[in-house]
């Protein structure tokens, strides 16, 4: 592929400058200049809308280049994407072959990661943070004292947005500079994922309550952010939902680790007054309108790049289930004559013996104008019932779960068939039928049909497969699951190309091992910040920096 090659070529200059972004963000058309600084509002708001684009990397016009669909590529389609079964690349040409969707960590592109998932939110962060406080500096230590109600609203609305887009890195790395950030150094020490965790509940909460406050002296919305935010244009209602629903996620996903933790967090989030998303107009997304235009980054991975195609693993689920959500997810590429079902690459296979081997294989059904989805309402169903399985909250498991399948079928515009809530399906067995050695047995034997005879465990496979299914297309979030509970099932990589120097990944059966984590960038460590970089290995789980250190939720015993 032509972009990604590009990409590698400019790297140096990027990762050169990437602890730069501590304190520094490049100039961006859509960021105010000194007069608009003079009007109340606008000087934070005008960052919002380069903020949220880049928590999922998303554009708004083709005259922006291709950087934000380059960096979704690399640090989230040719990584969690293939990592969670949802794709594949057409032709595994990268790099040979040894490259993410083998287990191969190729050192430019975990720089790159890293710039996306961390430096690229912390940047719009810190200038929203400028804004909406007085920034004082004494004896080199910043602090900022807070301003109006009205600047803590959209403040709240920032600390949402940065920790729906941290979570994702410290979910894909562990530690991370954290609790320095807005310090203006260049030399930040690592936090451990725990104090990270922790903080994400308290700075949630404090939104939370920052903008009840706000909604309760009658803002309804938040008038400086109605422009600029893409998301739910300055709603303050339904930022608090998000806010409850994100802090209900991270609540469950500490459930290993520390349950008492994830049962305060849980509970909180349910009983706030305000609630989470329950609904289709709640979800939390970046979607085109007429004043604003997305266009969302999958589209020109499969189509322009001809790289991405439907993964063994999600097509084992929807195949065996026979489940009409395949059609919407997915979709025959146009040179695909056939009447055939839909047809999967498996992940980690050797390159292909031409170019276009499988390129009539089926496609993500995501053309420019589909929505980029941050939170979608079937999700906090999932949650609710994993939470209610184990007394984390009241509530029915079963009708959560059924209740999440519904809202899937709801959110994707397809008929929940009369018998799917009982079917006895099972999963298919994975067929390429152009190399049949790459073919695989089904992973797993899990139903759709609830079974109050069946044991907590087996009922937890059932939610997160389903979950799977609905959290389509995202692969971060989807790897993120699978390394928490084992679930989805998966059909194995092929080969493991790994070695000690680029990431020592354990193979995996499709259950256990496979990649915990990305390692540090080599960015970090050539840089000035490499004694806390160096520092920061004692922070993970095993002490070494490799693929294999589980993070600090990853201790489901199943899974040892």
């Amino acid at each position: 592929m032509r972009k990604i090659y590009k990409i590698l070529f400019v790297l140096p200059l990027l990762l050169n400058s990437c602890l730069s972004g501590y304190e520094e963000i490049n100039t961006n058309p859509l960021y105010p200049n000194d007069e608009h600084k003079n009007t109340d509002g606008v000087a934070a708001g005008a960052y919002f809308m380069e903020f949220e684009k880049r928590v999922i990397p998303t554009r708004s016009s083709e005259g922006e280049g291709t950087d934000l669909p380059n960096r979704y590529q690399v640090a989230i389609n040719l990584a969690a994407d293939n990592w969670a079964g949802y794709m594949s690349p057409m032709n595994n040409k990268f790099n040979g072959g040894a490259n993410f969707t083998t287990n191969y960590l190729i050192e430019g592109w975990v720089n790159y990661a890293f710039s996306t998932f961390y430096t690229n939110i912390v940047n719009p962060w810190i200038q929203i943070l400028d804004q909406t406080h007085v920034k004082q500096v004494e004896n080199g230590t910043v602090t900022y004292q807070k301003k109006a109600l009205s600047d803590q609203a959209i403040f709240s609305v920032a600390q949402i947005i940065k920790i729906m887009g941290l979570h994702r890195a410290t979910d894909t790395y562990g530690p991370l500079p954290y609790k320095g950030m807005g310090q203006g150094s260049l030399k930040l020490p690592y936090d451990s994922q725990e104090d990270i965790y922790k903080s994400f509940f308290v700075e949630l909460q404090a939104a939370v309550q920052t903008l009840s406050e706000y909604q309760r002296q009658g803002g309804a919305n938040i008038a400086s952010l109605v422009r600029f935010d893409a998301v739910y244009h300055g709603n303050v209602q339904r930022w608090i939902r998000l806010a409850n629903s994100l802090m209900l996620r991270l609540a469950v996903r500490v459930r290993y680790v520390d349950e008492e933790l994830s049962r305060k967090w849980a509970a909180q989030a349910v009983a706030n007054p305000e609630g989470v998303i329950t609904e289709v107009a709640d979800m939390a997304m970046l979607k085109s309108s007429a004043e604003q235009p997305f266009i969302n980054s999958l589209e020109l991975l499969w189509h322009a790049y001809d790289d991405c195609r439907m993964g063994a693993t999600i097509y084992s689920y929807l195949r065996g289930y026979n489940d009409p959500r395949a059609w919407t997810l997915f979709a025959r590429h146009e040179s695909d004559k056939s009447n055939s079902y839909l047809k999967a690459v498996r992940t980690g296979i050797p390159t292909s013996p031409s170019a276009d081997f499988y390129k009539d294989y089926s496609v993500p059904n995501v053309k420019n104008e589909t929505p980029v989805y941050w939170f979608k309402a079937s999700e906090v169903y999932f949650l609710q019932a994993e939470a209610a399985l184990f007394g984390l909250i009241q509530g029915n498991p079963q009708q959560l779960y059924e209740d999440g399948i519904t809202m899937s079928f709801k959110e994707n515009e397809v008929t929940l068939p009369a018998n799917y809530l009982r079917s006895t399906a099972r999963p298919a067995g994975y067929e390429d039928i152009k190399m049949a050695k790459y073919n695989a047995e089904s992973p797993s034997a899990v139903t759709v049909s609830w079974s109050d005879a069946s044991s907590n465990e087996q009922k937890l496979e059932k939610i997160i497969t389903q979950k799977y299914i609905a959290l389509f297309p995202d692969g971060q979030e989807a790897w993120t699951e699978w390394r928490r509970t084992g679930y989805p099932r998966q059909v194995p990589v092929f080969v493991n190309r790994t070695d000690a120097a680029h990431g020592n990944v354990m193979e995996s059966d499709g259950y256990k091992r496979g990649v915990r984590r990305m390692t540090f960038p080599k960015s970090e460590y050539d840089g000035l910040n490499r004694e806390n970089v160096i520092k920061a290995q004692q922070l993970l789980s095993s002490g070494v920096d490799d693929c294999n250190a589980r993070l600090w939720w990853d201790v489901n015993p199943l899974l040892n």
